[in-house]
């Protein structure tokens, strides 16, 4: 359970700095052809990638743990 308490804390840590890079690159994408919705376009796609970020990255999260904590056992049976 640790190692998916500490995923999930690193996963929301990293998710704001990701949200403001992300933003900051599509904003200054889309300023020289978008100069009014450049904003617009920044934040929306943002906020469709930082989703994605968090959704695979959950689920990275979970798989790992769910090895880390079968496995351990699995390789003691192994073991003699």
């Amino acid at each position: 359970m640790l190692i998916f308490d500490t995923g999930i804390k690193l996963l929301l840590l990293s998710l704001p700095v990701f949200f403001l890079v992300f933003f900051y690159l599509c904003y200054s994408w889309a300023k020289p052809e978008h100069p009014q919705k450049s904003v617009i376009i920044g934040i929306a796609v943002s906020i469709l990638y930082s989703f994605l970020f968090f959704l695979i990255g959950f689920i990275l999260i979970v798989v790992i743990s769910l090895i880390w904590q079968y496995l351990g056992p699995f390789i003691q049976q192994l073991s003699f």
